[in-house]
């Protein structure tokens, strides 16, 4: 879909009643600026709220030469469009057909989406501004008053154990999306109401109006979940094999419909 951060402001507008559609956000009319201020912090705010298979994603992760002071071990630098974790998928294991040969070439692992790879490791995020670098020998901690031997940049990343040994970590993450057309219509109709209740009051000046948009987003979310289901493609995603199963085979190996 054709969506612009303008149509779904408007969608926004004409809930709540208000005259007139914007063309731009950056226009410089009353309700273009209402909308333009809280536009980026609603936006993600949305996208945060469930996981969207639209903003799901996977990516390697790049180990930093800053490392922690304390703690943890090794540091790997996020994507800047990281906005959260995506939990994992709970699956019934089933049978061996939910199990696939991992990249570390170690073992068996579930297929089941971790939030970050390999799982079994614990991990945290945390903005980084000090730490030691690597790089160097003995490793030089910052603050001692020696000048690192190269800037190191501020960010987040990810504070874990685990170190590459075997592969470089992964995460499965929601990205802050940039392109609106792959915006999902339930999560634009989401958008909407939860735009809705931001501006309602200012534009308005009608408590109720926005507390009754406030309503309608969280009852919104609960629709889109169905449609964000119907996007699986992967085989038994959200359910168990034996429900896939069920009705095709009378058993394995015997009787009518085996192997």
């Amino acid at each position: 879909m054709n969506y612009s951060a303008a149509s779904i402001a408007n969608l926004a507008l004409g809930r709540i009643g208000a005259r007139g559609d914007i063309t731009d956000l950056n226009e410089n009319t009353p309700n273009a600026k209402k909308v333009l201020n809280v536009w980026d912090a609603i936006f993600q705010e949305v996208l945060s709220e469930r996981d969207w298979k639209f903003a799901k994603t996977r990516q390697q992760l790049a180990l930093s030469t800053v490392t922690p002071l304390y703690t943890y071990k090794h540091a790997w630098a996020l994507p800047t469009d990281f906005l959260r974790f995506v939990r994992p998928r709970r699956r019934q294991a089933g049978s061996n057909w939910a199990w696939m040969w991992g990249p570390e070439g170690t073992g068996w692992y579930d297929r089941n989406d971790p939030p970050f790879w390999p799982a079994g490791h614990d991990y945290k995020v945390e903005t980084l501004t000090a730490g030691w670098d690597t790089s160097v020998t003995p490793p030089i901690p910052w603050g001692s008053g020696t000048t690192p031997p190269t800037p190191f940049p501020t960010g987040k990343y990810v504070l874990t154990n685990y170190g590459g040994w075997q592969a470089p970590a992964a995460i499965t993450y929601i990205q802050l999306i940039t392109d609106y057309t792959q915006l999902m219509p339930g999560f634009v109709n989401c958008l909407a109401y939860r735009l809705a209740a931001e501006i309602g009051v200012a534009i308005t000046e009608d408590k109720q109006k926005g507390q009754s948009m406030h309503e309608l987003y969280r009852d919104s979310l609960n629709s889109a979940e169905a449609q964000n289901e119907t996007m699986d493609y992967e085989r038994d995603e959200a359910g168990s094999e034996s429900w896939e199963r069920a009705g095709r085979y009378a058993s394995y190996g015997y009787g009518r419909g085996g192997w």
